[in-house]
C-alpha cells in the first residue's frame, strides 16, 4: 500500500478544519478550547478514504501566526500540500508564511483550494483567483489545481478529493529500510493499562511491534509494544504514515515532544550543525551573524546561535553557509529540512538544509570550509563521502558512521567506499574501517619519519620495539584507542611500509652498519661472556669492565647480540652466551636422564660453579618448560 501525508496549509480562520471535515468525515479539533474559540492550536489528523489502494493521511495545522510552531512540528512530515485560500480575503500574512515555510522544506506537490466560494460574488472569485495564480507563479504550485469549494454547501468538495488522490498516487514511496526508521514525536500521553504512548509521522524506514528502539537524544531505550495507525491495530507501520506507538521501558514523563524515536544507534544527538541557509524573500529584517534565532524541525524548537561563514549578514532573498550553536541537543540528519525564526520578535526569517549534523567547531571566511560545504551540498554521492573520509579520517570511523553522516545506508555506503577504493582514493585498513588516501599517505610519512629519527638516534641497534612504535604512532597521529593504532600499524607492516622483526620494527631495507672499531667491541663484549662461561655477570657489573663512556654503546651492541641469537637473557638482568648456555642444557639433560632427576646443589657440582649461577639456568630452563620442580629436585618436562 503506498503511503502520502497530505498537510493543510493558509491563514487563520480560511476554512481548513471545515474542510478536512468535509473530505474525512473527521472533526480535527479535539481540545475544548478549539471548539470555543473556532481555531485550531494543535495538529489535527484524519485519514482521506479512497478505492485506489493509498493510505492517505492528513494533517490539519494551525493558522494562527501566535501557532507557527505548532503548524511547523506538522509540517515537516508531509508529502504535498493543499494550500487553502478563503474566496473572501485571498491572499493574507498567514498563507505568505506558511507557503515561504513551505516552499523553504522543499515540498513540491500539491494544490489550492479557494473556500467559502458560496459567500462571495462571481467577479469577486475570478479576481481572487487570479491573484492566486500570480502570487505562486515561479513557485512549485504554478498551474497547479485552483479548485472552488464550499464546506457548507459540499460544492466540489469530492471533485477536490479526486484532485488529491490523483496527485498522490504520483508521489514517490519513502524509503522502507528498517535501519532508517525515524518518528519526530509530537504527543506523548499514557493511557491506563498499556502505558506510554507517543504519535508522529514516519519519515522513512519501517517499524515492528517487538522492536527495540532508541529515544533521541536522551539515549532511552524501549520496546515497541503496540502499533496503531489512524486507528487501527497493525503489526509493521511504514514511513509516510502518521501512526501511535506504545512503549514499553519508559515512562512518559521521560519523553516530550521535540524528541525522535528511532532505530537504537542509528543516530547521534549533536549541539552543533553545518547548514546553508535560505531567507526567505518575504523575510522582514537582515540576519546578522551572532543573532540568537529558533531552529524548528520536525516537531523539535530549539534556541540557536547563527554563526554565518561566508558574510556578515544575510538579507532577503539571500543565502550562505553558517554554524548552528544549539541551546540542547537534538536529534537531527544530512539533509533534514529545517526551518528558522528570529529570536524576537518571533518572525520567520527562512530555511535551509543540513550539510553535517556533527561538525567540528568551524572558522569563518576559511576557503578549506567553504568548500567542504559546498561538495556537501552540491557533490554527488562519491564526492561527498570522499570529502567526508578526508575530514574524519584521524578518527578511524567505521563505514556505517560514515555512512550517517553522508545520509546513507549501511549497504550504500558499503558500494560507495568500495568504488572509491577501486579508483584509488581510499583505503581499507579492515572490512569496516577506510582512511582517506591523504590521511593513510600522512600517516606512513609520519611512521618512517619516526623510525628514521629512531635509526639515526640509535645506529647499533636494530629497530624499535614493536609497542613503543605503535604508542608513538597513536600520540604522532593523535589516535587515542590502542585497537585503531594497531590496526594500522599492522596495514604498515602488512603492505611492508615497515619491517616488523621478532617484535622490533625497522623500515624496509635497514641493517647496522659496523665501523671497525664498533666490530672490535662487538668481538671483545662476545669474546668476554664467553670467557665468563656460565659466570656471567649481572649486567651493571658487566658495564664496569668498560669506560664510562663507550658504556651506552656497550649497552646497544649486548642487545643486538641478544637480538641475534648469541646471548640469551638469565634472570636478574643478566645475559649468557648462546654456546655456554647450550652446555649446560646438555649436562643438565644427560644427567636427568641418566638419574631420572637433578637437585640444585647437583647441578652446581655439575657446572662447576656456585650456587647463585646455578639457580639463575635452572630458573630460565623452568620459564621454557624444559624443566619442572618436582619434590626438591627438576625433571625435564617432556619425561
Amino acid at each position: 500500500m503506498h503511503n502520502v501525508v497530505i498537510g493543510t496549509a493558509g491563514h487563520v480562520d480560511h476554512g481548513k478544519t471545515c474542510l478536512v471535515k468535509a473530505l474525512t468525515g473527521v472533526d480535527t479539533d479535539r481540545l475544548t478550547e478549539e471548539k470555543k474559540r473556532g481555531i485550531t492550536i494543535e495538529l489535527g489528523f484524519a485519514e482521506l478514504p479512497n478505492n485506489r489502494n493509498l493510505k492517505i493521511g492528513v494533517i490539519d495545522v494551525p493558522g494562527h501566526e501566535r501557532f507557527i510552531k505548532n503548524m511547523l512540528a506538522g509540517i515537516g512530515g508531509i508529502d504535498l500540500v493543499l494550500l487553502v485560500i478563503a474566496a473572501d480575503e485571498g491572499v493574507m500574512p498567514q498563507t505568505v508564511e506558511h507557503f515561504e515555510i513551505i516552499k523553504s522544506l522543499k515540498i513540491s506537490r500539491g494544490l489550492i483550494a479557494l473556500t467559502k466560494v458560496d459567500i462571495v460574488e462571481d467577479d469577486w472569485l475570478k479576481i481572487v483567483e487570479d491573484d492566486i495564480k500570480e502570487y505562486v507563479s515561479g513557485s512549485f504550485l504554478e498551474g497547479a489545481p485552483v479548485i472552488e469549494v464550499s464546506a457548507l454547501t459540499g460544492h466540489n468538495i469530492q471533485q477536490l478529493k479526486e484532485a488529491i488522490i490523483d496527485i498522490a498516487e504520483e508521489v514517490v514511496g519513502r524509503r522502507l529500510e528498517p535501519e532508517l526508521f525515524r518518528v519526530p514525536i509530537d504527543r506523548v500521553f499514557s493511557i491506563d493499562g498499556f502505558g506510554t504512548v507517543v504519535t508522529g509521522t514516519l519519515l522513512e524506514g519501517t517499524v515492528s511491534v517487538g522492536d527495540e528502539v532508541e529515544i533521541y537524544p536522551n539515549g532511552y531505550k524501549a520496546k515497541i509494544r503496540k502499533l496503531q495507525v489512524h486507528g487501527s491495530m497493525v503489526d509493521r507501520a511504514y514511513s509516510g504514515q502518521r501512526t501511535a506507538l506504545n512503549l514499553m521501558g519508559v515512562r512518559k514523563e521521560d519523553l516530550r515532544r521535540g524528541h525522535v524515536l528511532a532505530a537504537s544507534g542509528a543516530m547521534k544527538p549533536t549541539g552543533l550543525i553545518d547548514v546553508k541557509i535560505e531567507m526567505f524573500k518575504t523575510s522582514p529584517r537582515v540576519l546578522l551573524s551572532g543573532s540568537r534565532v529558533h531552529l524548528y524541525f520536525g516537531s523539535a524548537e530549539v534556541l540557536s546561535k547563527v554563526t554565518l561563514l561566508d558574510a556578515d549578514r544575510l538579507e532577503s532573498g539571500q543565502s550562505g553557509y553558517a554554524q548552528l550553536r544549539l541551546e540542547e541537543k537534538i536529534a537531527i540528519k544530512k539533509n533534514d529540512r529545517f526551518i528558522l525564526r528570529f529570536f524576537s520578535p518571533l518572525e520567520s526569517l527562512g530555511g535551509g538544509i543540513v550539510l553535517n549534523s556533527n561538525p567540528a567547531k568551524k572558522r569563518r571566511f576559511q576557503d578549506d570550509v567553504l568548500l567542504s560545504l559546498y561538495i556537501r551540498e552540491n557533490g554527488n554521492v562519491e564526492e561527498i563521502v570522499e570529502q567526508i573520509l578526508f575530514e574524519e579520517s584521524m578518527r578511524l570511523p567505521n563505514l556505517p558512521e560514515v555512512g550517517w553522516l553522508a545520509g546513507l545506508t549501511n549497504s550504500e555506503i558499503s558500494e560507495v567506499v568500495g568504488v572509491l577504493g577501486k579508483n584509488d582514493k581510499v583505503v581499507y585498513l579492515t572490512e569496516k574501517i577506510a582512511v582517506h588516501k591523504n590521511y593513510w599517505s600522512n600517516a606512513q610519512d609520519k611512521a618512517k619519519s619516526i623510525l628514521s629519527q629512531f635509526h639515526n638516534n640509535n645506529p647499533f641497534r636494530s629497530g624499535m620495539p614493536k609497542e613503543e612504535f605503535r604508542n608513538r604512532v597513536g600520540e604522532k597521529l593523535f589516535i587515542k584507542q590502542s585497537k585503531h593504532v594497531e590496526m594500522l600499524t599492522g596495514r604498515m607492516i602488512a603492505d611492508g611500509v615497515v619491517v616488523d622483526s621478532g617484535n622490533i620494527i625497522s623500515l624496509p631495507g635497514y641493517s647496522i652498519t659496523y665501523s671497525p672499531q664498533i666490530k672490535l667491541l662487538k668481538e671483545r663484549i662476545e669474546n668476554e661472556y664467553l670467557s665468563r662461561g656460565v659466570e656471567t655477570p649481572e649486567v651493571e657489573e658487566f658495564m664496569r669492565l668498560f669506560p664510562e663512556s663507550e658504556r651506552s654503546v656497550v649497552a646497544d651492541i649486548s642487545d643486538i647480540l641478544y637480538r641475534e641469537g648469541q646471548l640469551k637473557k638469565l634472570a636478574n638482568n643478566c645475559f649468557i652466551h648462546k654456546s655456554c648456555l647450550e652446555s649446560a642444557i646438555e649436562l643438565l639433560k644427560s644427567y636427568i636422564n641418566d638419574k631420572g632427576e637433578i637437585t640444585l646443589s647437583e647441578y652446581r657440582d655439575l657446572l662447576g660453579t656456585s650456587r647463585k649461577y646455578a639457580i639463575r639456568i635452572l630458573e630460565y630452563l623452568d620459564q621454557q618448560k624444559i624443566t619442572r620442580l618436582e619434590a626438591g629436585a627438576r625433571v625435564l618436562t617432556g619425561l
